[in-house]
């Protein structure tokens, strides 16, 4: 017999007072199972890529917002405070002594694929040699993506999304991937990898960044709970590559840069170097104590074992890329003996985290309105 609740849970807006626990996923969380779904999306369930792109345009449009490779880095970065310009150095002269990329000179998409895939995989790689002889860095063993791969794919993923027809990535990304391997934006088991950064190539950044977003609503869907997920779009015809962060707000990416050039090299390999120095679940935008399935509630400062809920049935769930994803789940868990929770003591007694103290709401609408205009990324390019 189990006591149960009813939770409403938004993704957008975790509880401050929920602390990790000990015992974070080693991959994307699965999506709870469910008999029962009553859905309301923002993104409303489609059949046709045509109308789901259509759908996503109008979601995300006017909340698009692109910044320079270090603050982009900055923003991914567990420490919040990104490489140092000597690491991102370091890593750009062991880019160079690599075997360059042959980058072709016409202008079909097709033919860009394999020497994105080994650009990407060379900057990885370098990236993770350099923070190994780097102190203080997170060591390889521990860091979430330390076998991150790309490779050419541009063809149907294994699932799709609620009806949906499967979407195809020109390339992903995931860990210890091969080629021809089958790839799916949830776990299916040892005969299928799971997808972490899809990639997109097109001759302009309106359609990138629209077909990136439908790969974000699955990264989204695959982990309800998640904060953000990372793309790829990549503009072949100037060989130029942003880093999409889609999240509950819209779409923040990094300005263009230029696979080419010397400092657009160097802008790329900084995000990489912030995003291989993830070391838990958290940093790469999941819950710790959520995992779609199982739940550590919050407990009082005297509760020594606390408890863990089960997800019995999601009752609504509202999918979309920008929105507030606000989810019904019906959750139990058993009466008596309680299962023990990892969560710390004092999860009822939040810290905060920044020494000048909360800003006002006024304060951080002035803030986020100064510089918005400049900082907008343009659809129409």
């Amino acid at each position: 017999m189990g006591l149960f609740l009813g939770t409403v849970f938004a993704a957008g807006c975790s509880p401050v007072y929920l602390m990790s626990s000990s015992s974070a996923p080693t991959s994307t969380p699965l999506r709870a199972s469910s008999k029962k779904i009553k859905s309301d999306h923002h993104t409303p369930p489609v059949s046709h890529q045509s109308d789901l792109k259509e759908s996503l345009s109008k979601e995300i449009r006017n909340h698009t917002w692109e910044f320079d490779a270090e603050r982009i880095a900055k923003m991914l970065s567990a420490a919040n405070k990104g490489p140092s310009a000597a690491l991102v150095d370091s890593a750009h002269e062991a880019l160079g002594k690599k075997v360059s990329s042959v980058w072709p000179t016409a202008d079909a998409e097709q033919l860009w694929y394999p020497p994105l895939a080994v650009f990407l995989n060379d900057c990885v790689d370098v990236c993770h040699r350099v923070l190994d002889k780097h102190p203080g860095s997170v060591e390889r063993g521990s860091r979430v993506y330390d076998r991150l791969r790309f490779i050419e794919f541009d063809k149907p993923m294994v699932d799709g999304v609620e009806g949906a027809s499967p979407v195809k990535p020109d390339l992903v990304g995931g860990l210890d991937l091969e080629p021809d391997e089958r790839v799916a934006w949830s776990p299916q088991g040892s005969s299928t990898k799971q997808a972490l950064i899809p990639v997109e190539v097109k001759a302009n950044w309106a359609p990138i960044i629209i077909q990136a977003a439908t790969y974000a609503r699955c990264l989204f869907s695959a982990s309800p709970s998640r904060q953000f997920s990372v793309a790829l779009g990549f503009r072949h015809t100037e060989a130029e590559l942003r880093f999409l962060v889609f999240h509950r707000g819209g779409l923040t990416g990094s300005k263009a840069c230029s696979v080419k050039d010397p400092q657009g090299q160097k802008d790329i390999l900084r995000i990489f170097l912030s995003i291989l120095q993830w070391k838990s679940a958290n940093d790469a935008g999941f819950l710790e104590f959520f995992n779609n399935s199982e739940m550590c509630l919050p407990r009082h400062k005297d509760d020594e074992t606390g408890t863990v809920a089960n997800v019995t049935e999601v009752l609504h769930d509202g999918l979309c890329v920008r929105g507030r994803a606000s989810r019904v789940l019906l959750m139990s868990h058993p009466t008596g003996q309680g299962t023990k929770s990892e969560l710390p003591i004092n999860t009822l007694n939040p810290t905060n985290r920044t020494r000048e103290g909360p800003k006002t709401r006024s304060q951080t609408k002035q803030e986020a309105k100064q510089g918005d205009d400049e900082s907008r990324m343009s659809f129409h390019s």
